[in-house]
């Protein structure tokens, strides 16, 4: 295990604080970072995070490890997310020492988690035409080097926060849910992708357009979420949602598109719907789907 040194004294190299034109860079980014950090976090939290982002200057982590919020300061999203590098094999060892540190509390670690998911699956297929609209952090094409430092090993995510939570017990009643995220819904946000202006940069960098992506949301398809899915199909409005989810995955108009990432999407999505296998109600809707067996109202429509 890292030690708890290890954290307080990273290497501060990558905050190049004596080049002005760096520094310049830096400052202009912080106001639109503010905005998206500061809710539900105090002036003093924010402020932390403001002098992790510009100066590389470490939270008083033994501080922050007993106090507790509905929001952390730096959590293990913000930790990898403003750190000055977006090189894989860097943010991947911060990553192993912040997770084994003894320093953090468990819940910047859960809600690193939590938080990363949310937006990059929840909320970035939102419809929303510019970033100052988005309520949320915007990663740019930071957001695949981050999930793939957060989930290329699964089984070393779970075991580091079900030892950090206390056993498998409350790793199923605090953080299950997180690595689980979504499921079958994944389906209803990929239509909210293809729904996007392909030249707005939430649609340029969204998740679902990369292959190991969408392999990590198959993960997510758990008997929990399938009896959930299941049990909504007995209700119209969720049947109609996965109806125009899987009507626009099926009729998008890939010619019209061209080729772009977008359409290598749609067609690795159609294959993967096709020889995968789900509970028999989804894969029933998508064969009724693509023979055209139901009628599906406004599709394209948010």
């Amino acid at each position: 295990m890292a030690t708890a040194t290890s954290l307080e004294k990273i290497d501060t190299s990558y905050w190049k604080t004596k080049d002005q034109e760096w520094v310049a860079q830096r400052q202009a980014q912080w106001p639109a970072i503010e905005r998206v950090v500061s809710s539900g976090r105090r002036k003093a939290e924010v402020n932390t995070i403001k002098d992790y982002f510009l100066r590389g200057k470490m939270p008083n982590w033994k501080k922050y490890k007993e106090w507790n919020g509905d929001c952390r300061h730096v959590d293990l999203k913000v930790f990898l997310w403003l750190h000055p590098s977006d090189d894989h094999e860097v943010l991947k060892s911060l990553y192993k020492t912040y997770m084994e540190s003894d320093l953090i509390h468990v819940e910047d670690v859960t809600l690193g988690y939590g938080s990363f998911v949310s937006h990059e699956f929840l909320s970035a297929s939102s419809s929303k035409k510019t970033l100052s609209e988005y309520p949320f952090p915007f990663m740019g094409a930071k957001n695949i080097v981050l999930f793939r430092v957060l989930f290329e090993d699964v089984e070393y995510a779970e075991g580091r926060i079900r030892s950090l939570v206390g056993g498998q017990a409350n790793y199923d009643k605090k953080a299950r849910e997180i690595m689980e995220f979504l499921g079958y819904h994944h389906f209803l946000h990929m239509r909210g992708f293809l729904l996007q202006d392909i030249k707005l940069l939430l649609c340029l960098n969204n998740l679902y357009q990369y292959d190991d992506v969408l392999e990590w949301c198959l993960t997510t398809l758990t008997p929990n979420n399938e009896k959930e899915f299941v049990e909504g199909l007995k209700t119209p409005q969720y049947l109609q949602a996965f109806q125009r989810a899987l009507f626009c995955i099926n009729n998008f108009d890939t010619e019209k598109e061209g080729d772009t990432f977008r359409t290598r999407f749609v067609y690795n999505v159609r294959k993967i719907l096709d020889e995968r296998t789900f509970v028999p109600e989804f894969k029933q809707l998508w064969e009724d789907v693509k023979a055209g067996k139901i009628e599906v109202k406004k599709p394209w429509e948010r």
